[in-house]
């Protein structure tokens, strides 16, 4: 048991650093949800996990979901409270020699 918890750590650490660079970028959506954090949270990480990989954290206020799939599409989503919901913010950059893929946008936005 302690060994998956470790694992699973380690996975949303690394998903989390790999999308550091994400907040750089112009945020593709941004909008307000009446969902709680987690449960907004929860859906878009099973949503995202059908295409690629996903990880989901929550602390206090705030949370994130990243992902990424094989085509080169890495996406993050910064959720933060916001009176009796919550406001989130979403970056992602795909390959740019691939069509733009919008099944992360919008499975975020469809979890609103």
């Amino acid at each position: 048991m302690k060994q998956l918890l470790a694992i699973t750590t380690s996975c949303v650490l690394l998903a989390a650093c790999g999308s550091y660079g994400l907040r750089d970028t112009t945020p593709k959506m941004s909008s307000r949800t009446n969902k709680d954090i987690p449960t907004y949270l929860e859906c878009v990480r099973a949503k995202w996990a059908e295409t690629g990989e996903a990880s989901a954290s929550h602390k206090d206020q705030s949370g994130t979901v990243s992902g990424s799939d094989k085509a080169g599409a890495h996406e993050l989503i910064e959720v933060t409270a916001d009176g009796t919901g919550a406001q989130a913010v979403m970056y992602e950059t795909q390959n740019i020699k691939k069509d733009y893929n919008p099944a992360y946008r919008d499975a975020a936005v469809s979890c609103l």
